[in-house]
């Protein structure tokens, strides 16, 4: 009765009375905690040993776990022992206690988290889940997945849902998607609001995460393939795709005669029918760039597919020639080369949205020629050459916002080598070493450990290098190479596909959906499109200038006056 009647008087209380009562009180809560004035419990800890004194009335309001704790017979004593929970951690949730906030690091976040679950400190466990997604690049994503299996936290779980939905096109080349449980690859699957570019992406993930472990998951895969939006397929795809697969052959029936015979839709069970509401970035929102690499002035081109040809999007000049490339969000980062005859480490940022440059922080060392690649939202430089003659094995990070940081050194030095980023890691791929190479090294960085890789079937130095369901594609370079080789990192083997019809070195290569485009490369302006499921080429209209060049796939609201 005394609880309902307080609880009347707060609603009839202003509302800046109240807020300038509370503050007032909480103040004063505090003042008590720092002075340790009206104490009526005390937790004693190890690990280091330490004694937490409180207010036992505030730990009860604030968590139930305490409330139960002071209301049994373990909590009627003056001095409480905690043995599952170590001292630093308890004290700033103690902390958390009375002011609603404590310190999160990426080095505590951990520790914090599951004795926040312990302690049913719920506000606090939120805390932590939106600290390591705000930090998810420093944190990673594999430590995230392994903390949320470990504490089968809810929020955690829900968070990084929420966020391989929204960035499904990076998470599934991770290699944690291949060890995703069926029941949360399910949920990704059918959510409508999953960020693929077109109903295809979604698809091959769904299959290489099935070839993964064929006869483990062989019984989860129709019930999976189920959650895709089968009716966007063309009837050759469901024939030559979704049919072969164990257990779908009444799925791609069903939806083939969906698409041939709409009178007859009525009749047909499907899971959905509807295209996804929310697919962010559409195949026909994204356009083609080719951008002349390595010299000092250059031309970016972007590809206009409905008149089968290139338009100029800007010319650009820049300080260096010989520079490592890679573009990273809206812009395109140009890092090391040489100016003025001399090896630099300044790097250098140009905004497609804008058009303009800006200076971002140096390099620790200087290289021209290095293997640049983004991982995870930040920028590695791998190797190149130091001095005339000199190739280094260094590798340096850069996270935005922050200063180049050197991680650790490649097995051997080499430069004008190509790298890409797949399943969390990156590969290394040829280049030079006052020989030309066919050596392949991948780095981890969650481990901070480079590992040897299975050779290419011939020496290679700047091939162009694109990704695609799971491999690595390597092609031209070396004078004039025709080869085109794909890796397996499962099976850590490369094999030869199709050949180009001209070679080259310093081609621009990237897949746009399952085709590879080869644009350029040295005194060139061929452009050639290899088409993965039928293996082969077709030759496409010439780019306008020969060179070097590198190749990306970006929404058309990028540029300017899209």
């Amino acid at each position: 009765m005394a609880t309902n009647g307080t609880r009347q008087l707060l609603l009839d209380v202003n509302g800046q009375d109240l807020n300038h009562f509370i503050k007032k009180l909480l103040n004063n809560i505090c003042d008590f905690y720092d002075e340790q004035d009206l104490i009526d419990v005390t937790f004693k800890l190890s690990n280091p040993t330490a004694m937490v004194p409180a207010h036992r009335l505030i730990l009860s309001a604030a968590s139930p776990y305490f409330k139960d704790l002071f209301k049994s017979d373990k909590g009627l004593t003056p001095v409480i022992e905690i043995i599952d929970i170590d001292s630093d951690t308890f004290e700033r949730l103690i902390t958390f206690c009375y002011t609603g906030q404590t310190l999160v690091t990426i080095d505590n976040v951990d520790a914090m988290l599951k004795a926040a679950i312990y302690l049913k400190l719920d506000e606090a466990v939120v805390n932590c889940v939106d600290y390591i997604l705000e930090h998810i690049t420093d944190y990673t994503l594999q430590r995230a997945y392994s903390l949320e299996r470990e504490t089968q936290c809810v929020p955690l779980y829900e968070k990084l849902l929420e966020y391989d939905i929204n960035n499904f096109m990076e998470i599934s080349k991770h290699r944690e998607f291949l060890s995703f449980d069926a029941e949360k690859l399910q949920a990704i699957i059918e959510s409508h609001n999953l960020n693929v570019t077109c109903e295809e992406d979604a698809f091959y993930a769904v299959k290489q995460w099935y070839e993964y472990d064929a006869s483990g998951r062989k019984h989860k895969l129709p019930d999976l393939i189920s959650r895709l939006r089968l009716t966007l397929f063309d009837t050759s795809f469901l024939l030559r795709n979704v049919q072969t697969l164990p257990g779908c052959e009444s799925l791609a029936f069903k939806a083939t005669s969906w698409i041939s015979l709409p009178s007859q839709r009525a009749l047909i069970s499907l899971k959905y029918t509807e295209p996804r509401r929310n697919v962010c970035v559409k195949e026909e929102d994204t356009t083609l760039l080719a951008v002349q690499a390595y010299g000092c002035t250059g031309t970016i081109f972007q590809y206009d597919q409905t008149e089968d040809k290139w338009q100029k999007y800007a010319e650009l000049e820049h300080y260096a020639s010989a520079y490592g490339m890679c573009l990273m969000e809206d812009n395109i980062i140009y890092i090391g080369g040489v100016r003025d005859g001399e090896i630099t480490s300044g790097v250098e940022s140009w905004s497609l949205k804008t058009k303009t440059w800006r200076t971002l922080p140096s390099m620790i060392q200087s290289r021209c020629w290095p293997s640049v690649v983004l991982l995870n939202g930040n920028v590695y430089a791998i190797g190149g050459t130091i001095a005339p003659g000199q190739r280094t094995q260094s590798v340096e990070k850069y996270s935005p916002g922050g200063r180049w940081k050197l991680v650790s050194s490649m097995i051997m030095p080499r430069s004008q080598a190509s790298a890409v980023a797949l399943n969390d890691k990156i590969f290394v791929i040829g280049g030079h070493n006052g020989n030309d190479l066919k050596t392949v090294e991948c780095y981890d960085p969650f481990s901070n450990t480079w590992t040897k890789c299975g050779h290419m079937n011939e020496i290679n130095y700047s091939p162009g290098v694109a990704v695609h369901n799971g491999c690595i594609y390597v092609l031209g370079g070396t004078s004039d190479k025709k080869t085109l080789e794909c890796y397996d990192p499962q099976s850590n083997k490369w094999t030869k596909m199709c050949s180009l019809n001209m070679g080259r070195p310093y081609i621009g290569c990237v897949f746009v959906s399952d085709q590879l485009w080869a644009v350029g490369g040295w005194n060139s302006n061929s452009v050639s499109v290899y088409y993965a499921k039928t293996d082969e080429w077709l030759e496409k209209k010439p780019i306008s200038e020969a060179g070097r060049y590198c190749c990306y796939v970006v929404p058309k609201a990028l540029l300017l006056n899209q």
